[in-house]
């Protein structure tokens, strides 16, 4: 398999970058392919966190990376993602759109305007892309070749005051022209060579602004055949998809939530698993597990593996369920689009609660000594994906993982 997406089956925040890294290792590239700055891909190496938010998670292990042109870039959080990197191979395609600082700016406008906020990270990142369809947002060929970026009357309109937009296209122009690559061709003589691609995907499915929750979604396609988009490269050349999913469900921001929970057991796994924004700090709302959701987005995406993170943070609990159908009005569904108009009440399995255990010794020793409550759930999964389970995180670093 050389050619593999990685993507995520919920509302984001699964723990990709974890897996992209601990992947990445057999792989020549890494490669975004959509989102921008607002994802938080967090990498934990020897006690060391990392978190990346443009630059793929395979940087790490010294790879080739490539941004793709369905990605929109803010060159002020790229430089300072690289110089705390060191020197990374980086390779930005020059069709990729930017973010500038009246991006920014107007994104917060907007969400202070609406009648109820939709709770984005405030990145500049829906109003970019946005901009990029009216065809007024620059690209990075654009800003590397000196072009300044003309909004028109867009200024005038919203009353922004343009004077902070020279100083920032002077800090970017240089640093975007020493990494423009025509990605698109530089990945497919990687492949034509034999060598093996990952891409990454940023947020996910349930994120999506067309299969998703809408309006309570992204900005960009978070599906895997977006890759023939967003990063130029046939999907029918691709080998492999991985799908990540938590062993429950967290969102981060508004929107339906059937599986949410509150009080003390919230409080309980937010904690255990550290359900705090890697981007924003906010804390990640929390739920069971919904294989509704999950079966959906494994279809969409194609997904032929698995991946359960965070399996680590249910243990200790008094109690452990997860939603495999829903009940609309007295009828039981496992229909999730119909819970994009109708609101569901989920129908729950009843599972052993996971005891206290030496996640890190366990790690070590492989999935057979993973507790059976746990590999219950594990079982569940598969037998409601139809789907294998292939990797199960056991902790945040790297070495916490165990082939199921």
């Amino acid at each position: 398999m050389n050619v593999s997406v990685v993507v995520g089956l919920q509302w984001g925040d699964e723990g990709k970058g974890k897996i992209i890294d601990y992947m990445s290792e057999d792989y020549e590239a890494a490669v975004r392919f959509n989102g921008g700055s607002n994802a938080g891909h967090t990498v934990t190496v020897n006690g060391k966190r990392v978190v990346f938010h443009l630059i793929p998670s395979a940087a790490l292990r010294g790879k080739k990376l490539y941004i793709g042109p369905g990605v929109t870039i803010d060159p002020v959080q790229l430089i300072k993602e690289y110089n705390e990197l060191g020197n990374v191979q980086l390779k930005v395609d020059p069709r990729a759109t930017v973010v500038t600082p009246f991006d920014i700016w107007l994104d917060r406008k907007l969400e202070e305007m609406r009648g109820s906020a939709i709770g984005t990270t405030g990145r500049g990142i829906g109003t970019s892309f946005a901009g990029r369809m009216f065809r007024f947002s620059p690209r990075v060929c654009d800003i590397a070749s000196g072009i300044v970026p003309d909004y028109g009357p867009m200024f005038t309109a919203f009353n922004y005051n343009p004077s902070e937009m020279k100083k920032w296209e002077e800090d970017s122009t240089l640093y975007l022209r020493e990494h423009m690559a025509d990605v698109p061709w530089e990945l497919m003589q990687i492949y034509e060579k034999g060598g093996k691609i990952l891409f990454e995907s940023a947020q996910g499915t349930l994120l999506d602004p067309l299969y998703g929750t809408y309006p309570y979604v992204t900005s960009s396609n978070t599906i895997a055949p977006y890759v023939s988009i967003g990063a130029g490269f046939p999907f029918n050349r691709v080998d492999d998809i991985i799908g990540v999913m938590k062993a429950y469900q967290t969102r981060v921001g508004s929107g339906p939530f059937p599986t949410e929970l509150s009080g003390s057991l919230a409080d309980l796994i937010r904690q255990n698993g550290a359900e705090f924004g890697s981007t924003t700090g906010r804390p990640r709302r929390v739920g069971w597990l919904d294989l509704v959701s999950v079966k959906y987005a494994t279809r969409l995406n194609q997904v032929n593996r698995i991946v359960v993170t965070k399996l680590d943070a249910l243990s200790g609990l008094e109690n452990l369920r997860v939603a495999t159908r829903y009940n609309y009005q007295g009828k039981s569904s496992s229909d999730f689009t119909r819970s994009l108009y109708d609101k569901p009440e989920p129908e729950y399995v009843e599972l052993d609660p996971i005891p206290d255990a030496d996640w890190a010794s366990i790690s070590k020793r492989g999935y057979d000594s993973l507790p059976a409550q746990a590999k219950r759930l594990v079982e569940l999964v598969e037998q409601e994906l139809k789907v294998d389970v292939w990797l199960v995180s056991v902790g945040q670093e790297r070495g916490m993982t165990v082939v199921a």
